[in-house]
């Protein structure tokens, strides 16, 4: 599904070098994939990206800055999670990072344990004797994945965040790895834009199960829209029938992911919401699934709604995005072959016979 998270024993390179190629990623000491994003009152795309280091060459900006930063001191060895770097980690947590974060460097990386299931090296960037900036990234057999990187405020005009990117890249060309992974961009969400901006940078498109070249990327593509978009054309074809219909966007997809209930969650961050005729208490829901390429219609059932806060979150500046924030649960669901003309049809036939149940 969109959303999925696993907690492996253990992880050989081979093994973490396939999840990276089919878009997932560390997180502690789970693994995890993701394709939809809340951030505030709005959905967002989360897009992978990879850079192939066959052929790499740094650009003459990139070069700039290693030269600028060339006198500091450079370690990259197997990760130690010793006190000097927790006290950086909590340096950089109240003075420099916007956002949720681990409360500890230990909880970001082990999830509180003692025990790394992950081949992970740092890279440590020390003026003189004083530790100023650490990365971690796990390497795998082909490729490296950067995981978490952290600097002291006090040498924010050396830019060493992205500075520790483009070490661990030359790490990544001078051990002959094939990828570099820095992990996801979100467009229209700006925090995560300079991970497209250390080379040619390839996404994984996930209605086309492939890498594509990233600068080719238009916004028809983010998947959020592709969704958004199929939904509205069948609203269109619906409307042609007299059945009326509405988009709305659900926040709440991710509820599987935390709920401690074995219920079958709506896990689409976007639906086609049919009208239901009154007295009946299930609804019928369609949605777009991108990896089958194709339409699903759903009997679903409400198990509850949010609390008035979130509610007014997301109403608040969405006008374009309307939010439907009650739980959902699927009670069944109907993979659809037809073209877009026949389902709309079919549709309108299915709304005529529940109304006259």
């Amino acid at each position: 599904m969109f959303t999925s998270k696993k907690y492996p024993e253990q992880i050989s390179g081979q093994e973490l070098d396939d999840y990276l190629e089919m878009g997932w990623y560390r997180m502690g000491q789970s693994i995890f994939t993701c394709h939809f994003l809340s951030f505030g009152e709005r959905l967002y795309s989360a897009i992978w990206l990879r850079l192939p280091l066959k052929g790499f060459k740094f650009k003459k900006r990139q070069r700039k800055l290693m030269r600028k930063n060339e006198h500091f001191r450079v370690l990259i060895r197997p990760a130690n999670l010793d006190k000097s770097k927790e006290d950086l980690y909590q340096k950089y947590r109240w003075y420099c990072f916007k956002g949720n974060i681990a409360i500890s460097l230990k909880d970001s990386l082990l999830d509180g344990k003692n025990r790394n299931i992950y081949n992970t090296l740092e890279c440590c960037i020390y003026d003189e004797d004083k530790l100023i900036a650490v990365s971690f990234f796990d390497c795998g057999i082909n490729s490296i994945s950067s995981i978490l990187g952290m600097y002291d405020p006090d040498y924010q005009s050396y830019s060493l965040g992205y500075y520790s990117m483009l070490l661990e890249m030359r790490y990544g060309l001078e051990h002959q790895f094939e990828y570099y992974y820095p992990g996801y961009v979100v467009p229209g969400y700006s925090r995560f834009d300079y991970k497209a901006r250390i080379g040619q940078v390839e996404y994984f498109s996930l209605s086309k199960d492939q890498w594509l070249p990233y600068q080719s990327i238009q916004p028809a593509d983010y998947p959020l829209n592709e969704m958004a978009a199929a939904l509205d054309q069948l609203r269109i074809a619906l409307k042609k029938h007299q059945v009326s219909s509405r988009v709305y966007y659900y926040p709440l997809f991710e509820t599987h992911i935390f709920a401690f209930w074995d219920v079958n969650y709506l896990k689409y961050p976007v639906f086609l919401w049919c009208n239901t005729p009154d007295g009946q208490t299930d609804y019928l829901l369609i949605v777009y699934d991108l990896v089958r390429q194709s339409y699903l219609i759903l009997q679903c059932s409400l198990l509850g709604q949010l609390p008035v806060f979130l509610e007014e979150l997301f109403e608040e500046a969405n006008e374009d995005q309307p939010a439907f924030l009650e739980t959902l649960s699927v009670k069944q669901a109907i993979l659809v072959d037809y073209n877009l003309e026949d389902l709309a049809s079919a549709i309108a036939r299915l709304k005529r016979v529940r109304r006259r149940k």
